[in-house]
C-alpha cells in the first residue's frame, strides 16, 4: 500500500520541527514499538534531515527553510496492520505556498505533488493568525464600516488568513480536477493546529475543532461544507512543547528531543505519539 502525504503550510508554522521529531520517534529503539507507525525503511539520504536532528538534540530551533531550498524526505513505515506506507515529505520554504495564492501559479512539480498525494496535511499556527478585519470574521451588520478598511487592504494586496487558506484549498482541488460543488472524499485532509503549547485559551477550547472555530470560523465553516466528515481531521500538535531559541540551547532537551512533543486528538486528549498525525 502506498500512502503519499503532502505537508502544506506557510512560513514559521512548525513543519520542520514536526518532521524532525517524527523521524526521531520512529528511530527511538526504546519507545518506537508503542507508536502507531513503525519505521520499515529509513531514508537513503539524510541530508535534509540531519541538520534538523542536530539542532533539536542541542535544544535549539532548526531555523527557517531557505526560500530556494527544495528537498524531499522519504521513508517507509508500517502501520498496526503490518501494511507498508510510503511517506514523502517535501521540505520547502513556506513562502512557496504563499506564492501559489498570491501569484496564482503552480509549478509542474507542485502539480505532481498535489495530484499524487492521497492526504494533505495542512499546518496552521493559531497564535500567529493575523487580525485583519474583513467579511470572514465580522458579521454582515458591520459591512458598511468595513468599507474604508477593505479599500486599504485591497490597495495593499492584503489577504486575511481565512481567505488565504480557503483560496489555497480551492486552488489545490482545482488542480486535481475536483468540482467545488461535490464534497471531497480524496484526498483526506488533516488540519494540524501547531504550537499548541502557546495557545492562551486551551482550557476554554480544549478540542482542536473548537480552537479552529475560535480563531478561523470562516475556514471552519468552509471545511465543513466542502469535505466529507470522514475525510476531514482537525488535530493539534506541539512538536517540542516549548518555543526553542536558535542560539540558546534548552537544557531540557539533553535527555533527547524524542521525549518532547504531543498530538492533541479530536476529543482534546493529548498523546505523545506524534505518528498519529500521519497514521491512516
Amino acid at each position: 500500500m502506498s500512502h503519499q502525504l503532502l505537508i502544506l503550510g506557510g512560513p514559521h508554522v512548525g513543519k520542520t520541527h514536526y518532521v524532525g521529531q517524527l523521524y526521531l520517534r520512529l528511530t527511538d529503539r526504546r519507545r518506537a514499538p508503542q507508536y502507531a507507525l513503525q519505521m520499515a525503511a529509513p531514508p537513503t539520504d539524510l541530508t535534509a534531515i540531519n541538520h534538523i536532528i542536530e539542532r533539536l538534540r542541542e535544544g535549539r530551533s532548526a531555523g527557517h527553510t531557505p526560500s530556494g531550498f527544495n528537498e524531499e524526505i522519504s521513508f517507509t513505515v508500517t502501520n498496526l496492520q503490518g501494511q507498508e506506507v510510503a511517506l514523502t515529505f517535501p521540505d520547502y520554504a513556506g513562502e512557496q505556498v504563499q506564492r501559489i495564492v498570491n501569484q496564482y501559479l503552480i509549478s509542474p512539480r507542485w502539480q505532481e505533488l498535489i495530484t499524487q498525494a492521497d492526504e494533505w496535511l495542512l499546518f496552521i499556527r493559531p497564535d500567529e493568525v493575523k487580525s485583519l478585519e474583513d467579511v470572514t470574521n465580522r458579521s454582515r451588520s458591520h459591512l458598511i464600516e468595513q468599507r474604508p478598511r477593505a479599500k486599504e487592504a485591497l490597495a495593499n494586496g492584503e489577504l486575511s488568513d481565512p481567505a488565504f487558506y480557503i483560496e489555497l484549498l480551492q486552488m489545490l482541488r482545482y488542480v486535481r480536477g475536483q468540482s467545488a460543488l461535490i464534497l471531497a472524499r480524496q484526498p483526506r485532509l488533516t488540519v494540524a493546529l501547531t504550537c499548541w503549547d502557546t495557545l492562551p485559551n486551551v482550557a476554554d477550547a480544549p478540542r482542536p475543532a473548537d480552537q479552529l472555530r475560535s480563531c478561523l470560523p470562516f475556514l471552519a465553516d468552509f471545511l465543513a461544507a466542502t469535505w466529507e466528515p470522514n475525510a476531514l481531521r482537525i488535530l493539534g500538535v506541539s512538536s517540542t512543547e516549548t518555543t526553542l531559541d536558535p542560539d540558546m540551547p534548552n537544557e531540557d532537551f539533553v535527555d533527547g528531543p524524542e521525549q518532547k512533543g504531543y498530538v492533541v486528538l479530536a476529543d482534546g486528549t493529548h498523546s505523545p505519539d506524534l505518528t498519529l498525525l500521519v497514521a491512516s
